[in-house]
């Protein structure tokens, strides 16, 4: 049986990039860069780690 690892991420406004808002006062995203969650990141790395150090093939 082979390791799965899932990781969930989420892509958020770029926080040094220009910020607009909406009409409604929430963020307009549609001209901004995403960037993966630094947070998620971590997450990604981690499980890249463990699998590389699992002992399945």
């Amino acid at each position: 049986m082979s390791l799965r690892i899932v990781v969930t991420v989420k892509y958020v406004p770029d926080a040094t990039g220009d910020r607009h808002f909406a009409d409604d006062l929430t963020v307009d995203r549609d001209d901004v860069d995403g960037l993966l969650s630094e947070l998620d990141e971590y997450a990604v790395e981690q499980a890249l780690q463990i699998s590389e150090n699992s002992d399945d093939d």
